[in-house]
């Protein structure tokens, strides 16, 4: 019974080692998972600031876009402006250049200034001597 009972205590004193070494692998196992937890939360920071990041840069450009937006509707509006205001130059333009064009069908010429200012000369002197007779 004693060579039992030396037996049972064999076993036992074995089983106790092998619960402290697995007991000592759960402690490790228990720190490891820590230690994980740890590196979870810090990567949970640093995506949770990326995206807040992210979000306000996204904005940033949404604010961009909207003042893009008006900037060019306000020029097209300006350019339309623009355009009527060329519309209406150009129309007096042609009517400038028609009103050249017809001032210079009846405008005299230096040969026409020439000529009259040659029978100005003569009636000049044929009513001086008229006079003087």
């Amino acid at each position: 019974m004693e060579k039992v009972l030396n037996l049972i205590l064999n076993k036992l004193e074995s089983l106790d080692h092998k619960v402290g070494s697995m007991d000592k692998r759960l402690d490790a196992l228990d720190q490891k998972v820590s230690s994980m937890d740890k590196r979870l939360d810090t990567l949970d920071q640093k995506v949770n600031s990326m995206d807040k990041r992210l979000t306000a840069d996204l904005k940033r450009h949404e604010d961009l876009i909207q003042q893009l937006i008006h900037s060019v509707a306000a020029t097209n509006v300006k350019m339309n402006e623009m355009n009527e205001k060329l519309s209406v130059i150009d129309v007096k333009a042609d009517q400038a250049i028609e009103g050249v064009a017809d001032l210079k069908e009846s405008a005299i010429s230096r040969h026409d200034l020439a000529y009259y200012d040659q029978k100005i000369s003569e009636h000049s002197r044929q009513i001086y001597k008229l006079n003087n007779q």
